[in-house]
């Protein structure tokens, strides 16, 4: 079975303020451990390689969410018909490219993307 894929712009990138990482850090600093038995400051350092995913499905057909296909292709999620998800992933690479596949549709993919630790990404799928 072969399937079509397409470009799908919108994609955008913003840098998460840098204040607002310190406070998060600060924050969790105060929570306690969990249970934790590992280095605090390794803990943290992994965290910073992570982004976050707001995808805002404007088309009514569900869409659920992968990595690209060059890398494994993960399953990030579903995201039903006129709502909204938000995704957060552990990510080392400097790009990203997303592929979206709709319920009984076609399957779509994005534009790759340039992204660094801890930038949060915006994805609108438009209504068609």
């Amino acid at each position: 079975m072969c399937e079509r894929h397409q470009t799908l712009p919108g994609i955008s990138s913003r840098r998460t303020p840098f204040l607002a990482v310190l406070l998060a850090a600060a924050l969790a600093g105060c929570m306690g451990t969990g249970g934790q038995t590992g280095d605090p400051i390794e803990e943290g350092a992994r965290g910073t390689e992570q982004i976050e995913l707001l995808v805002r499905n404007n088309n009514f057909n569900q869409a659920t969410v992968y990595t690209s296909p060059e890398h494994g292709s993960k399953r990030l999620g579903v995201v039903r018909g006129k709502s909204e998800a938000t995704f957060r992933l552990e990510w080392h690479l400097p790009y990203l490219q997303l592929r979206i596949k709709f319920l009984a549709g076609s399957t779509v993919l994005t534009e790759t993307l340039s992204v660094d630790s801890d930038d949060r990404l915006e994805l609108i799928i438009p209504a068609t």
